[in-house]
């Protein structure tokens, strides 16, 4: 079953709309929950959102599936699952035995270490990271999600400054597991900051354009504009920093967004070329299958006949004679 697709971003709207518990130290800008404290009824499926904030599960004990984009995430015990603002996330719970799950925008941080966040938060180019944990490293992770709880739920005078210090040691903690060839090597702070704002206003443009606020997609040209840089000069930061040229940037997540509704919504293809500025159909899918080596038609089809086959399979009214049979 698919999930449902909204287009909430804000972290306290995400909450009301699953019917999960806002608390007095959630806001749009933090939010603290023990997922295994709150009452969720297993199994359980979060809808879609497009979320304008960080996203980090602590799994200390559960288990379950997470989509990033079109990239799926096993939850498993010991594990950290992290992924950025503007992606299409949702989750699929079997288990949640101890799980912590912190919420938080770029400008939470921002207001207390305005220099130092940017590579940390880039987490290795991609729209999700996730890594397995020993239990003794876990433990120490654990310790750290109780004393920003303690701090949420506290009226000490610059708590929010305190809990913004260890959610940055979580992250710093998070980004040593990382692997040493990440696709995202930067040379200095001056091209650290032109990546890291390159990539918000991409977020940005595909944002837009997904909830019909645009109608334009970006590419190096308007890019350089909007940064007001030389679009030579551009182009050779982002490809010398990154290993990857602006098109192929802005190629990638194009097609991640467009395989996510394909798999995951029910639009119709001409509702989703529309989307992201396709004018003809018939282009949206020569330019899909330039990049996939594959119909856009039958990447929804093969997907939903998988999901079909897995549903029957894991429905315990069939036996296996029954299902395969079929």
């Amino acid at each position: 079953m698919k999930p449902v697709l909204t287009n909430l971003s804000k972290i306290t709207d995400c909450l009301a709309f699953m019917n999960l518990p806002i608390f007095t130290y959630n806001s749009e800008d933090f939010s603290f929950i023990k997922l295994h404290e709150i009452g969720i009824k297993l199994p359980f499926q979060s809808p879609t959102f497009r979320p304008d904030f960080y996203n980090l599960f602590i799994i200390i004990d559960g288990c379950g599936t997470h989509f990033i984009g079109s990239k799926e995430f096993e939850f498993s015990s010991n594990q950290i699952i992290i992924s950025r603002p503007e992606s299409f996330s949702s989750g699929y719970w079997t288990k949640i035995q101890n799980v912590y799950n912190i919420s938080f925008r770029k400008s939470f941080l921002l207001q207390y270490f305005p220099a130092s966040i940017e590579t940390v938060l880039e987490l290795g180019g991609e729209n999700g990271f996730s890594c397995d944990l020993t239990e003794q490293r876990m433990k120490s992770f654990e310790q750290t999600c109780l004393e920003i709880y303690d701090l949420a739920i506290s009226t000490m005078a610059y708590k929010d400054e305190l809990i913004a210090n260890l959610i940055l040691n979580l992250l710093f903690s998070i980004q040593l597991h990382q692997k040493s060839d990440s696709k995202l090597k930067l040379e200095n702070e001056k091209h650290t900051t032109i990546v890291s704002a390159f990539r918000q206003n991409m977020e940005n443009n595909f944002t837009q354009l997904i909830r019909g606020q645009d109608t334009s997609l970006m590419r190096t040209k308007e890019h350089s504009k909007l940064l007001n840089i030389n679009e030579n000069y551009l182009s050779k930061v982002i490809s010398n920093c990154t290993g990857k040229t602006i098109n192929e940037w802005i190629n990638e997540k194009l097609i991640d967004e467009i395989k996510y509704l394909l798999k995951h919504s029910d639009k119709s293809m001409k509702e989703i070329a529309e989307l992201f500025a396709f004018n003809d159909l018939n282009y949206f899918c020569s330019y899909f299958k330039s990049q996939t080596l594959n119909a856009p038609s039958a990447l929804r089809k093969d997907f939903n006949n998988t999901e079909k086959n897995q549903t029957v399979l894991n429905n315990p009214q069939f036996t296996k004679h029954q299902a395969f049979s079929k």
